[in-house]
């Protein structure tokens, strides 16, 4: 769990560290579900498709769930597994619409981003320890 965490964080924190270097601009504005936020959404949610499928053929074979918030449903078989990962994916995207209503347009793309950079290191760390 550690090791997942870190490089969020140290993400997090020279994305704010660049921000904060920038010279305040214009407002931007844009609609929620605009080109940009299309494909940052489908690329999130395909990774946590496919997340889901090695995580749900791992613990066929096995397997056990590291992350504590999602080992009670993923243990518990096909439904939960799928309650966990649409509840992830439906999660950021309300997140990133939150973000967007408050005007944090770039927060709201970089969230999406983040979240499927952890996604990503989900998969890759599945495949690696099937």
């Amino acid at each position: 769990m550690r090791r997942k965490i870190g490089p969020l964080l140290w993400a997090l924190l020279i994305y704010g560290a660049a921000c904060a270097q920038e010279f305040p601009e214009a407002p931007f504005q844009h609609k929620f579900w605009d080109r940009t936020n299309r494909t940052l959404f489908a690329v999130h949610a395909g990774l946590e498709a496919l997340d889901m499928g090695i995580t749900h053929h791992n613990l066929s074979q096995g397997g056990h769930e590291l992350n504590p918030m999602g080992k009670a449903l993923c243990e518990s078989g096909t439904p939960g597994q799928v309650v966990f990962f649409a509840g992830r994916t439906a999660g950021v995207a309300g997140i990133s619409y939150f973000l967007h209503r408050l005007g944090r347009h770039r927060m709201e793309r970089a969230f999406l981003a983040l979240s499927s950079v952890d996604s990503g290191y989900g998969v890759v760390y599945s495949f690696a320890h099937r």
